[in-house]
């Protein structure tokens, strides 16, 4: 670059010294000259138009990237939303899906959930065998309680009757709402003998809590059950129930407060 400079430079003090101005070729080194200074600018144009265009791209090149990062926050942020959505929708179908197969004063399984279960445990039964028993328990004159100390009173000792009757059987034994005054309780695995001792000592339980619920001098709390038992898969279910119900029916007969096998 140096050099060039200097060449230049020579160049000019020549083609300016007055003593060369009649040399010959003074005219066609001059004229070369500014060929070369000619080309020398459209070279330095031609440089700049580059680097602009450089810059140009560099710029636009950010611009993308800015842009596409911005977007990718956005995707992103949607992405978060939409895991907040999915995960609130399925919750809420939780929410509802027991809410759907719970009783709203007892927080026990309600009628649809116990049919569900009967229906899974004759299913266990037709591929493994074995036996189940199925009890329908009653309050003994619940109208009374009902007419007597009001329906709060009422829906009270309905509350804890469930409560003292689920915490009384296996995590895996049904206990539910059957429809009023009605319990409907589930023992897979079980036999009759062992079931008589549950439904006795529930029994002796809700009469210890009728102190506890129902105003001084009212009549005990007593229940009544009927208990049945399946060991045939094919038996309909409805045949089954009407077995317990009609069980139910008899211990109501023969005075409440007793347990009897239909």
């Amino acid at each position: 670059m140096k050099q060039h400079e200097e060449l230049e430079s020579r160049i000019e003090t020549l083609l300016a010294d007055p003593a060369y101005a009649g040399h010959p070729l003074h005219e066609a080194l001059a004229s070369l000259f500014e060929c070369y200074r000619e080309q020398t600018r459209q070279i330095e144009r031609v440089s700049r138009i580059a680097d602009r265009y450089q810059d140009a791209e560099r710029d636009r090149g950010l611009s993308y990237a800015a842009r596409y990062q911005r977007q990718l926050r956005q995707v992103e942020k949607i992405v978060r939303i939409s895991d907040r959505y999915q995960n609130m929708l399925r919750d809420m179908n939780q929410r509802l899906h027991w809410l759907s197969s719970r009783d709203e004063l007892t927080g026990l399984p309600n009628r649809r959930h116990a049919l569900v279960r009967l229906r899974e445990e004759l299913q266990r039964l037709g591929r493994s065998g074995g036996q189940f028993c199925l009890t329908l328990a009653d309050v003994d004159h619940f109208k009374s309680i009902n007419d007597g100390y009001g329906h709060d009173v009422g829906d009270r000792v309905l509350a804890a009757i469930a409560h003292g009757l689920s915490e009384g059987v296996r995590d895996y034994d049904v206990c539910a709402r059957w429809g009023g005054e009605e319990f409907l309780l589930l023992f897979p695995h079980s036999s009759i003998e062992e079931v008589q001792s549950v439904l006795g000592r529930l029994r002796r339980q809700v009469a210890v809590q009728s102190g506890e619920l129902l105003p001084a001098g009212a009549a005990g709390l007593t229940l009544s059950f009927g208990l049945t038992l399946c060991r045939d898969a094919a038996e309909p279910l409805d045949a089954i129930l009407q077995r317990a119900d009609q069980a139910l029916y008899q211990a109501k007969g023969q005075g409440r407060d007793c347990v009897v096998i239909g």
